[in-house]
């Protein structure tokens, strides 16, 4: 008689269906969203930037104020402020699409379709659009013609989760 079993299991390898199906719609989510912070990285690099800003000019200006022994509640409402002014201050992101950028998309677009680049009639289009975060790089511009480009206004691509 054994009291001791030694005997090796195997491992569980099989997910149940349910489970799969749970991993599957996480991997899905987690993939659709990173591909929406990769097409908005503009935006959220400016935003980035500007909260840095203001962020520090907010710490300086408390720090400042505490040296020159204002109360501590004053010193953080003068830092909050100063860090507030900067922020609504901020210069905006710039609308310009750069001639470099803009020539390769045109360029790329001719070459694609044939046709020539007429700018009475075609535009130059943001999938995400600048309006919710696009950036103006080759990966999210596109030569639609003006007709479209209008009808399509500031909506984002169906898969984009984040445009909407």
């Amino acid at each position: 008689m054994h009291y001791l079993s030694w005997e090796l299991q195997e491992p569980r390898v099989h997910m149940r269906d349910d489970e799969l199906i749970l991993a599957l719609i996480v991997i899905a989510a987690v993939v659709m969203i990173l591909t929406g912070i990769r097409r908005r990285r503009d935006a959220i690099n400016h935003n980035l930037n500007t909260l840095v800003l203001a962020a520090a000019v907010g710490l300086i200006v408390a720090g400042v104020a505490q040296v020159n022994r204002v109360a501590n509640d004053g010193a953080i409402l003068l830092g909050g402020i100063a860090a507030c002014v900067v922020a609504i201050t901020a210069k905006p992101r710039s609308r310009h699409i750069p001639k470099r950028t803009r020539r390769q998309v045109i360029a790329a677009w001719e070459r694609e379709t044939g046709e020539t680049y007429n700018r009475r009639k075609h535009e130059l289009d943001h999938d995400v659009p600048f309006s919710r975060g696009g950036s103006h790089t080759e990966d999210n511009l596109r030569v639609r013609t003006k007709r479209v480009n209008r009808k399509k206004g500031a909506k984002s691509p169906w898969w984009d989760l984040l445009g909407n």
